[in-house]
């Protein structure tokens, strides 16, 4: 019995550390948006200092949220074709 417990509470871990990874996966550092976006990294800093792309710093290192570089463009697209 104590052995299923025990089973129980590794298995519960693993899957905590499943999901956390898939959401470290939703980060994209500056070369992945250049990519994404097909703009340079000048470009993006730009974005980046007018507010217009939320981001965060972690040392140096700058991620953004794969969603928002995604709201983004669906922002500038419909302000595109409007």
């Amino acid at each position: 019995m104590e052995m299923n417990d025990i089973l129980f509470k590794i298995e519960k871990q693993l899957k905590g550390l499943n999901s956390s990874k898939s959401e470290l996966s939703e980060w994209l550092d500056n070369q992945d948006v250049c990519i994404l976006m097909n703009i340079s990294d000048r470009k993006l800093l730009s974005l980046r200092q007018k507010g217009l792309i939320p981001f965060s710093r972690i040392d140096r290192k700058v991620y953004y949220k794969k969603e928002d570089i995604l709201n983004y463009m669906r922002k500038e697209l419909k302000n595109t074709y409007k």
